[in-house]
């Protein structure tokens, strides 16, 4: 029945928010049939160093788009901050994130594998990004 409406709704030309928590393991509860019908899938998803005194700050990851392809959809970090007396949104590349984590990592003597552990990576890519940032240090 819910497709059902989603699909009348979208012939209709009438946009729908479908939000839905996740269960344990991060993914959707239940069936991923209910995504079938649906033009866009975001996943917000707590960032690995996020502390409760920061706030609103998580990762952007778009599952699904139709008819959007390529660095659109590439995830980011949204941080709401306060600046000057406003509140502002900040927004991060994912990667760049991730440099700068590694790079502070590295700072701190940790070896491949605990900045993997620390990451949430594997050890391969630990690695790449280690010798990406040392790379980056010798070139300034």
């Amino acid at each position: 029945p819910v497709q059902d409406f989603l699909l009348r709704m979208r012939r209709k030309g009438v946009s729908v928010l479908l939000v839905h928590h996740a269960g344990k393991g991060g993914q959707q509860r239940g069936t991923s049939r209910r995504e079938d019908v649906l033009d866009t899938v975001i996943a917000l998803r707590r960032p690995a160093d996020y502390e409760a005194v920061e706030g609103a700050r998580f990762e952007i990851h778009i599952e699904k788009s139709r008819g959007v392809m390529g660095d659109k959809l590439a995830p980011f970090e949204a941080k709401l901050e306060v600046c000057n007396s406003a509140v502002v949104w900040s927004r991060k590349s994912l990667a760049d994130v991730e440099k700068t984590r590694v790079a502070e990592l590295v700072a701190d003597g940790l070896t491949v594998r605990e900045i993997a552990a620390e990451l949430g990576v594997s050890v391969g890519k630990a690695h790449k990004l280690k010798k990406k940032t040392e790379a980056a240090e010798s070139v300034k």
